[in-house]
């Protein structure tokens, strides 16, 4: 499973999830967690895009533990959306539907 997470202008909180993933020794067991940039993006060396290939369920279910947790240490829910590329199993439509993620618009046709 493919997904990318994103921001609507707060590229700061952004970073701060991308590095809050990877020290999650659970996430990078089970993800590649990665950054790139938006398409037109004139801001070099900024987080723009993370990018994450999750191999299993527990990956999905470990993503959404570290996205409770990273919550937990903020004042207010930053403006970021999650976004899946491809097709989804039902399990996982399930456990991401349970997670509560802001989910961005998906892509379906890949």
């Amino acid at each position: 499973m493919e997904l990318t997470i994103s921001t609507d202008g707060d590229e700061q909180a952004l970073e701060q999830l991308y590095h809050w993933l990877r020290q999650d020794v659970d996430v990078v067991r089970s993800a590649k967690v990665g950054t790139t940039s938006a398409p037109g993006a004139g801001h070099m060396g900024a987080v723009e895009v993370i990018c994450m290939s999750i191999g299993s369920l527990t990956g999905l279910a470990n993503l959404g533990v570290a996205w409770a947790s990273f919550l937990r240490s903020r004042n207010a829910a930053p403006p970021v959306r999650f976004t899946v590329v491809g097709p989804l199993s039902d399990e996982q439509l399930a456990l991401l539907t349970s997670m509560n993620l802001p989910m961005g618009p998906g892509d379906d046709d890949e």
